[in-house]
């Protein structure tokens, strides 16, 4: 089998495509699944505890509490432990904390829980980049990537229908323990199928991996020379801070889209939970193919990345602030474009970051990317839940709430559209500087 293209490339394997990424593809939805099905299980949750709508709020945000915490170390512990080792012992970990879920008796040990949660699953991420790495050379890791980071939005379309399923025929603690459950059946599967190196993997052909010891090699000495800059020094970057604001906006939608959506559908008269639980769900299947669609739509077109990633995001806001302003009587359209929301909202994750990229120099590419999605996702994940709940408490309606959130995501859409001025202006300084 030949290994090698005549470029010195090493030459596409079925070998690693099917014995990683499917294993990998798999452990990130089951991740995603048991932190996004909180919200279907939220009615059900709050009847039982005798939740306000704040507090609801606040157990959805606290999640991402945990999640930030440990994220912040991940890389260390992956290139300390091993990305195997830690996500391994992750997927045990979340898998009890999900089940255990199923036991609180409280407010404050509901908080624990969805705070432990976030702490298991913070090393995750970056993790899984780390692993792959280790597996696909550079001109393969952009597929790899792009497979993997499909598993979230088809986590959270799952995270629905199978909720709502289980949510009819039994209770959210049934829900929580068996959702809980798979979590732990595949870290013992990941123990067995995922090697500890190249070395390991008997389905691996000498040849190749040969090759792959060689590029991945030649990668690390070419990163010698080129090592990031100390993350501060991006603080002077206007773009950092503009795509921060960006993001944090559209953000802020996102999470308390998903967590309240199932509390808004029901709200509009859908007495089914089996029903919400499809619906839930519908817009992150819509995401994949946005993601997708835009994201190619974007290379094709001299890879343009801020307005691919501002209009998706102001139109999300936009969809979402006409479905609320609707009167109840187009309970149906609103239905309906509450749905179609999901196709825009994440196509910018791909785009802002692939841009700061193409923006910044290397050395400082990397902290900004670090810097803009830890800050930002802590900022949103933290604000948007509770907010919602706050509004509703206020009003005992959702219109305001997420005519809030939508105005976010246009904000968000507008800040976007601000990182091609800065761009174009450090494009056309270029030349002077040279």
């Amino acid at each position: 089998m030949t290994v090698r293209s005549a470029s010195g490339d090493v030459a596409p394997s079925n070998a690693r495509w099917l014995n990683i990424l499917p294993i990998v593809f798999i452990m990130y939805t089951i991740a995603y699944f048991d932190r996004a099905n909180i919200g279907i299980a939220l009615p059900f949750i709050r009847k039982d505890l005798a939740l306000t709508s704040v507090q609801a709020g606040f157990v959805g945000s606290v999640f991402v509490w945990g999640y930030t915490a440990t994220q912040i170390f991940a890389g260390w512990l992956a290139l300390r432990l091993g990305s195997r080792s830690v996500i391994g012992w992750a997927l045990v970990l979340w898998g009890l904390a999900s089940v255990a879920t199923a036991f609180i008796a409280t407010f404050e040990q509901l908080i624990a829980a969805r705070i432990m949660l976030g702490l298991f699953e913070g090393p995750v991420f970056a993790s899984t980049a780390i692993l792959l790495a280790e597996w696909f050379t550079k001109p393969e890791r952009g597929r790899a990537f792009g497979f993997w980071n499909l598993s979230s939005p088809v986590g959270a379309f799952l995270a629905g229908p199978i909720s709502g399923y289980l949510l009819a025929h039994y209770d959210w603690r049934m829900m929580m323990v068996v959702e809980g459950l798979p979590a732990l059946v595949w870290a013992a599967l990941w123990w067995w199928r995922i090697p500890r190196s190249l070395d390991s993997a008997r389905w691996l052909d000498p040849a190749e991996r040969t090759a792959m010891r060689s590029a991945l090699a030649a990668e690390q000495e070419t990163l010698k020379s080129d090592a990031s800059a100390p993350w501060w020094t991006i603080l002077a970057e206007p773009v950092a801070w503009t795509t921060l604001a960006g993001f944090t906006f559209i953000n802020l939608l996102i999470s308390g889209y998903t967590l309240w959506l199932p509390s808004l559908l029901r709200a509009l008269g859908i007495e089914s939970i089996e029903i919400v639980g499809w619906l839930s769900g519908a817009p992150f299947l819509l995401g994949v193919l946005g993601i997708f669609l835009i994201a190619r739509h974007s290379d094709q077109h001299g890879q343009e990345r801020r307005w691919h990633a501002a209009v998706p995001a102001f139109v999300t806001g936009l969809l979402l602030v006409i479905a609320m302003i609707l009167p109840s009587r187009f309970m149906v359209l609103q239905v309906a474009l509450l749905i179609l929301v999901g196709f825009p909202m994440k196509a910018f994750l791909p785009l802002i970051f692939t841009n700061l990229t193409e923006i910044l120099p290397r050395r400082k590419a990397v902290p900004a990317v670090v810097f803009v999605n830890t800050t930002g996702n802590l900022l949103a994940g933290s604000l948007g839940p509770i907010m919602i709940g706050y509004l509703h408490e206020m009003t005992s309606d959702y219109s305001l709430a997420f005519t809030v959130l939508g105005v976010a995501g246009m904000l968000g859409g507008v800040f976007f559209a601000f990182i091609a001025r800065a761009s174009a202006a450090k494009t056309a300084a270029m030349p002077a500087a040279s």
